[in-house]
């Protein structure tokens, strides 16, 4: 004889409904998260090519003892966009607008570099932007907004000594208070991201070689505005 037949029940398998209502209801709120977000693309592209370089087997790591010492020129930053076409509409801008006459544009190895003469920018003996001046750099400075490229700017003089009554006590400090003219002048206008600020003084003629000798004289005092192919450290991608 056998005994009676057990039944079942149904409620043993009732979680497994609750469960997908649970992973459904998840799924739809994690859709709708990401739909509300901003999705990157350049950070994603950064986040997979840093991705792709850690976890490659086949990639080669360099002896660290040939590298450059650690250091603010040793940082190793994103690349910026590309040079080329800044070079052929800054030239084009410069020769048809005689506010930027003498204006030089020249490639120096990876860099661009924008020659500004002094005595289109400031007074004689002066370090403060005159005022007819002020269009010229806001004009630079609304097209150097649009770049992702790390921007120096470079003072320069000439050899003779700041007179008796000027408020530099040499040309370094001259040049120095030019390029943070400038360098003000461009950040007003729109750039952004951090600049860099050099002076010189006369020790930088070297980069003239290749200018006119006619103008080589006019150009020893200048500002130069020094575009480098990476990204300011901390930029906006």
């Amino acid at each position: 004889m056998t005994g009676p037949r057990r039944h079942t029940s149904s409620s043993s398998t009732a979680w497994m409904v609750t469960f997908s209502d649970l992973v459904v209801l998840m799924l739809a709120f994690f859709v709708l998260m990401f739909s509300m977000s901003s999705f990157k693309i350049e950070a994603f592209e950064r986040l997979s090519a840093s991705l792709t370089e850690t976890f490659n087997p086949h990639r080669v790591v360099d002896d660290a003892s040939d590298g450059p010492a650690v250091g603010v020129e040793g940082l190793v930053r994103p690349p910026g966009q590309g040079l080329g076409y800044l070079a052929s509409v800054l030239e084009t801008t410069f020769a048809d607008d005689p506010r930027f006459a003498g204006t030089l544009v020249q490639w120096l190895d990876d860099r661009l570099v924008v020659l500004l003469p002094a005595d289109l920018l400031f007074d004689p003996g002066q370090a403060a932007v005159a005022a007819t001046a002020r269009p010229v750099v806001a004009e630079l400075g609304a097209l150097l907004a649009n770049l992702r490229n790390r921007i120096a700017v470079a003072g320069h003089t000439g050899p003779e000594a700041p007179g008796p009554d000027s408020p530099f006590a040499n040309t370094w400090e001259l040049s120095l208070a030019r390029a943070a003219a400038v360098a003000n002048g461009l950040r007003g206008a729109g750039y952004a991201a951090p600049l860099e600020v050099w002076g010189h003084a006369d020790t930088r003629q070297g980069a003239l070689a290749e200018v006119a000798e006619s103008e080589r004289a006019r150009l020893a005092r200048r500002v130069d505005i020094v575009i480098l192919p990476d990204r300011p450290e901390g930029g906006a991608g």
